[in-house]
């Protein structure tokens, strides 16, 4: 399990012990879709990587080529890198500022820049050769935050559209908010989508679900919802850096 600090409750994690007792609990959800002897565009920002490279290896164990993005706000930020490299055969790492990230396989490449830009200039031969092109892919997955998706779900009938195969599935990994953790009982999750050519709406537990159509997702509907517990995690980070400055806690 992979737990990256940002608000209170993940902050706390630093603070467990080795050895100490942990329960975890969440919706049990259901396993990503991964084509067999196809090619696998996937796109992480951020927290997304966290989660990107085991659909990779995944991709990789039924026989895909995988072209994976990785973006990050500055270079340090980058994790598991050895785990993404092992499981791609072209890895595009970009920051959004600041010092790029060396590629160290001759394949890859580096990019300042957010993501759509960083595949534009892959596509368009910006990076120098292109091992793998994307009109090649016949699904793309992206994991990040509600803005990068929806960004790049535009993106692709817009600027990304002569560079991606006509014919593929775009994939998002909602993250709605969860309360219950018991699949479907408390609503919490519901993802508003429209259906395209029809306008139907249509309501789906993320908990059940989280690997939603691109082109189907309200991401409007997401950003509100995702909004609303703003104040309160704010509150918790500011209340838990005061007992961090009052008292002497170790982290790991």
């Amino acid at each position: 399990m992979i737990a990256l600090e940002m608000g209170a409750s993940s902050r706390m994690i630093g603070m467990l012990k080795p050895g100490q007792r942990v329960v975890v609990m969440g919706p049990t959800g259901a396993p990503t879709e991964v084509p067999e002897s196809s090619t696998v565009l996937l796109l992480g920002g951020g927290l997304g990587n966290a989660v990107l490279f085991s659909i990779a290896k995944a991709a990789k164990e039924k026989n895909n080529k995988v072209i994976y993005f990785a973006g990050y706000k500055k270079a340090e930020d980058i994790f598991k890198r050895e785990e993404i490299e092992a499981a791609t055969d072209v890895v595009i790492y970009s920051v959004d500022s600041g010092q790029p990230i060396p590629a160290q396989r001759p394949q890859d490449k580096s990019f300042v820049g957010n993501i759509i830009q960083a595949m534009i200039a892959y596509a368009s031969g910006q990076l120098g050769e292109i091992p793998i092109p994307l009109n090649e892919a016949s699904r793309v997955i992206a994991i990040g935050s509600d803005r990068m998706m929806e960004a790049v779900t535009k993106a692709r009938h817009e600027s990304l559209k002569p560079y991606l195969n006509e014919c593929h599935e775009g994939i998002a990994s909602i993250n709605s908010p969860m309360q219950c953790m018991m699949k479907a009982v408390c609503a919490q999750c519901l993802q508003r989508h429209v259906i395209p050519g029809t306008n139907e709406e249509v309501f789906v537990f993320t908990c059940f679900n989280q690997d939603q159509k691109m082109d189907e997702v309200d991401f409007a509907n997401l950003n509100s919802r995702l909004k609303a517990n703003s104040l309160m995690e704010k509150i918790s980070n500011k209340w838990l850096d005061y007992i961090i400055e009052k008292h002497s806690l170790m982290k790991v």
